[in-house]
């Protein structure tokens, strides 16, 4: 009994230091990662506000199965890569922003902002997701290692993009 007793606190004090400990963690985690690519900003954003270009860039596509929309262009255009729904929101000159739908899980809002510099031909490409989770402590902390699961899949996609636009 004694011990049954003392496994049951033990437990207690364990989810209690856990939910402290997720307490201190921030409730938005920002994924973001960046390329500079020398090529004009309207070809960039060719590839990236036309999802029928996405073949051209996104990591993995060749070996996805995709569904696109009748509409590939602008606001409501979709594409299903692996039951992962990406809706176009906005396209605009310096940002394409759109919602990202997992087959499980809440949705995922994403940007592509482009930022071109004044003195040369170079674009900053800055591809970016914002995780807004609750308080639960599992939540909190997937949020924190989806950087380490979401990054490398987000830079070979960069990569992919600059060589595919600068061939150009």
């Amino acid at each position: 009994m004694r011990f049954i007793k003392l496994a049951l606190i033990s437990i207690a004090f364990f989810c209690l230091l856990l939910a402290a400990i997720s307490s201190l963690l921030p409730s938005s985690i920002n994924i973001v990662r960046t390329v500079d690519i020398n090529a004009p900003a309207d070809s960039i954003r060719a590839n990236l506000g036309n999802l029928a270009n996405w073949k051209n860039w996104y990591a993995d596509y060749d070996s996805s199965k995709v569904t696109l929309s009748a509409n590939t262009t602008g606001r409501g255009a979709t594409i299903n890569i692996n039951n992962t729904i990406v809706t176009i929101l906005k396209d605009s000159a310096g940002k394409v922003e759109a919602l990202w739908q997992p087959g499980k899980g809440q949705p995922l809002p994403g940007e592509f902002n482009l930022v071109k510099k004044q003195t040369d031909s170079i674009v900053t490409v800055q591809w970016r997701f914002n995780y807004q989770v609750k308080w639960y402590p599992w939540e909190k902390f997937a949020a924190v290692f989806s950087d380490k699961a979401i990054g490398p899949f987000m830079e070979k996609s960069l990569e992919n993009l600059k060589l595919a636009t600068e061939k150009l």
